[in-house]
């Protein structure tokens, strides 16, 4: 299936200035990817085209332009593992890690996804794309692949291994009779003009060089000789051979310790060490260098300058003199566990842990969105931050709770440490080993937190500077992990305890101190019969209205009014049921089928609900509708497990995060306004041209919205989504309204307030 592939302009990027990325309209997507790490880098005719380990970027080589370009822009998928620019028939190729691939050509998609799809069992990954003539051979974790660049279609597969089985292929390449593969397990050569090279005893063992049996990974024909590396298993030190007319040689300028790349890039060969890119001319004699700090890969431009990936310092050229290095603002890691947003400020942590809750050792790192671009703050002495809560009057004031160092408080860039030595935070074992489990700031601005496996399990930071630490009857001490805590309109505070043990629930009558009149209990998630339904619990939300929802790993439920929990003694949760579209009669519980791995409410009091392999769904109010549905097939989502979801109530922006990074989408519902005061109607006036949406912002909440033409005839009546309302500037026919001024009513949904505007139409 063909497709545009249409590059948006998200912003430009010189060696001189880096300008910020424009934001993005209604309904649509971008990328928060990191463009640091890099690890290809193919030149085209006018483009240096950059792979990093979270997104592809290119550098314009006519007019000095760099884009970020993404799902969001035509391509087919996410995260480039190799890519390939064949000159003479203009033809860019893109494999992806999930072993997708994409043909570029004339500015059209062409998907060929046989490989992604097709059962095979062991790597299918793609290594490397080789051209000759009118073929491209892939690489693969199983054999050598063949596409037929006319038909665009797969017309040979090569399984070389012994006896025909499996075998990964490093790279490949020829010398115009023989096509050799670098593999695992050696070097095999294959008549080109042999057709039958589908049969594995087509293939010859190369024995005569030195560690024939062993791992070649990179392969390449210049000047009537072969190049390849030969891997160190030991990775410590790397060799490299190039054939002549009697064997094989050591090739005497390899000074480096490992050997990342080796490519004929016509008049020159590049070889990249872990130190630099070596330019090897015709008398394989080394012309020029240019060093870096992790270099992966290297590619030549039409104009004989040096382009070079670099694993931490991002796209290095020796383009116009000296060396310079491109690039494009993003998170610093692919990696994200919590995210928060305030005052139109997003910021994240990077960390992590495994499944049966330890560590993973990730550096911490706090990352903010402001304005447009993305920075980052660094701890090296911490690691494994994973939950944080923004204060509500300054959003670069954070805590962020780490699994094992306790709890960090953030102030700009300044970091305050706490753990058993300074506060009431209680450690494992020495060390210290403080784990925080979830942070939450009450609306006075007190700071609670799960502090797991010790005696006193939940700690606050009053907003005096001291603190207070509880016992909690016991009830989840002997449980060696405590999730997030979430801290309800009632004042009551709800505390995850993962592994399938349900919630714990505190009441202290809004008196820290005196723990006389303080209420505990543990909780487990029953039906209103008594029956558990489950007590694995992922995540949990409160909306609008006080009732709290739950993810877990049988979908959705929702407990109503949940502060009778300490009126009544108990409470029950309740399955939202979806009826079937079958004309059964039968209904089934919201996502009860999947791992719901967060909630989130917007200003609409809708539900965002991200899943563990699902993707990402959005419901109405009271979950009975579903509105919208994102996964990777339907939408540029980069992967359909999700780890966090964030509403930017100011600018409507849910932000995703995945597996594979950050991606956001602009939604339409905002958070309510405390009054008309600041009502705002985009865009005004609404042109011939624009055939977009019309925003009606700064609404109070479900706010009534009704806009007439000047004659008083009504032509549209809707209710806002939070603080904003939608209108697509058509009457009630669904037929663009006339050239005209139209008057818009509000009021809000007690009726207490009201305001009117008015918006000009133009055919």
């Amino acid at each position: 299936m063909q497709h545009r592939l249409l590059f948006l302009l998200l912003g430009l990027l010189t060696w001189t200035s880096f300008p910020l990325w424009g934001q993005i309209g209604m309904g649509q997507w971008r990328t928060h990817l990191p463009y640091q790490y890099c690890l290809l880098v193919e030149t085209t005719s006018d483009r240096v085209y950059c792979s990093t380990t979270g997104g592809l970027f290119y550098y314009n080589l006519e007019d000095h332009l760099v884009e970020k370009i993404s799902k969001i822009d035509g391509l087919s998928d996410n995260g480039v593992s190799a890519m390939r620019w064949n000159g003479e028939l203009e033809i860019l190729i893109l494999a992806y890690k999930n072993s997708n691939l994409d043909i570029i050509r004339d500015g059209s998609v062409m998907n060929l996804p046989d490989i992604m799809k097709k059962q095979i069992i062991g790597d299918k990954s793609i290594y490397d794309i080789y051209y000759i003539d009118q073929k491209a051979y892939l690489s693969t974790g199983f054999g050598i692949v063949v596409v037929n660049l006319e038909k665009d279609e797969i017309s040979e597969t090569y399984l070389i291994g012994d006896n025909g089985q499996a075998l990964k292929v490093n790279q490949v390449t020829s010398d115009g009779t023989h096509l050799y593969a670098a593999t695992d397990q050696g070097i095999r050569k294959g008549l080109l003009s042999d057709p039958f090279l589908v049969d594995f005893n087509a293939w010859e063992i190369i024995t005569d060089i030195p560690g024939s049996a062993g791992a070649f990974s990179s392969i390449a024909f210049f000047e009537d000789h072969i190049f390849t590396s030969s891997d160190d298993p030991s990775g410590e030190q790397d060799q490299v051979f190039y054939s002549s007319g009697t064997g094989w040689n050591t090739y005497p300028y390899f000074t480096g310790n490992l050997c990342h790349e080796i490519l004929n890039q016509g008049e020159f060969l590049t070889l990249v060490d872990d130190t630099a890119v070596h330019l090897i001319n015709d008398d394989l004699l080394v012309v020029q260098q240019m060093f870096s700090a992790k270099p992966r890969s290297a590619s030549l431009d039409h104009n004989g300058d040096l382009w070079l990936a670099d694993h931490g310092r991002g796209m290095i050229t020796n383009q116009g003199g000296g060396s310079w290095s491109i690039i494009p603002n993003g998170p610093y890691s692919t990696s994200v566990f919590d995210m928060e947003s305030s005052g139109g400020v997003l910021q994240a942590v990077v960390g992590g842990i495994s499944r049966s809750w330890q560590n993973v050792w990730k550096f911490a790192t706090l990352e903010t969105f402001k304005d447009e671009e993305w920075n980052s703050i660094h701890s090296w002495d911490d690691r494994d931050l994973i939950t944080l809560a923004i204060d509500a009057d300054d959003p670069f004031h954070v805590y962020a709770g780490s699994w094992g160092f306790g709890l960090l408080e953030y102030k700009g860039r300044e970091i305050t440490r706490y753990n058993e030595t300074n506060s009431t935070l209680q450690t494992i074992i020495p060390g210290p080993y403080v784990r925080i489990g979830g942070v939450a700031l009450d609306p006075q601005g007190n700071l609670w937190m799960t502090n797991s496996t010790v005696s006193e399990p939940i700690s606050v930071l009053k907003t005096d500077g001291t603190w207070k630490s509880f016992r909690a009857n016991n009830l989840i001490t002997g449980f060696n992990a405590l999730g997030d805590i979430l801290v309800s309109s009632s004042g009551h505070k709800w505390v995850i305890v993962p592994r399938g043990n349900g919630l714990f629930a505190m009441d202290d009558n809004m008196t820290i101190d005196d723990t006389s009149d303080d209420i505990y209990k543990k909780v487990s998630v029953v039906d209103e019969y008594g029956k558990v339904i489950t007590n694995d619990v992922y995540s949990f939300a409160e909306d609008h209205n006080g009732n709290l929802w739950l993810g877990t790993n049988q979908g959705v439920l929702v407990m109503y009014s949940p502060y009778k929990l300490f009126v009544d003694g108990s409470i029950y949760a309740q399955e939202i049921l979806i009826p079937r579209d079958d004309g059964s009669g039968y209904a089934d519980p919201l996502l009860g089928t999947q791992l719901v791995t967060d909630i989130e409410v917007d200003g609409a009091n809708r539900k965002w609900l991200g899943t563990a392999g699902g993707g990402v769904y959005l419901v109405s109010e009271d979950g009975r509708e579903e509105i919208k549905q994102f996964n990777e097939t339907n939408s540029p989502l980069l992967s359909d497990a999700i780890t966090d979801i964030c509403v930017d109530g100011i600018t409507g922006e849910v932000f995703f995060g995945t597996d594979k990074g950050i991606i956001s989408y602009k939604g339409e519902a905002l958070q309510g306004s405390i009054q008309f005061n600041n009502v705002v109607v985009y865009p005004n006036p609404v042109r011939e041209t624009y055939d977009g949406p019309v925003a009606i912002k700064g609404l109070m909440e479900n706010s009534t919205v009704k806009i007439t033409d000047m004659g008083g005839n009504l032509v549209f009546e809707t209710e806002s989504l939070g603080g904003q309302a939608i209108w697509d500037g058509k009457n009630f026919n669904g037929e663009r309204v006339a050239t005209g001024v139209y008057m818009i009513y509000l009021s809000s949904a007690n009726g207490d307030f009201s305001h009117v505007t008015k918006v000009l139409f133009i055919h």
